[in-house]
């Protein structure tokens, strides 16, 4: 995958992850506490400027309350 697809999925995912966390209510400091990361985590994701591993993807899922595959449905 190149870097603009790299660039393109994260900007989808980032935002599949703000509509979620938007439609339950959260600020982005509400749900990085929640995965214990620092504030600027879920904006950095919002805005794909960051890379997320797996086992971070789970948190959020469990955090905003839906499957982990729910993440990725955009």
């Amino acid at each position: 995958m190149g870097k603009k697809m790299d660039k393109v999925f994260h900007k989808k995912f980032g935002q599949r992850v703000r509509f979620l966390r938007k439609e339950r209510g959260m600020t982005q400091e509400q749900l990085s506490f929640e995965i214990e990361a620092d504030n600027s985590y879920i904006a950095n994701i919002e805005n794909a400027h960051r890379d997320i591993p797996l086992s971070r993807i789970r948190l959020i899922a469990k955090a905003l309350n839906i499957e982990p595959y729910e993440l990725l449905k955009f």
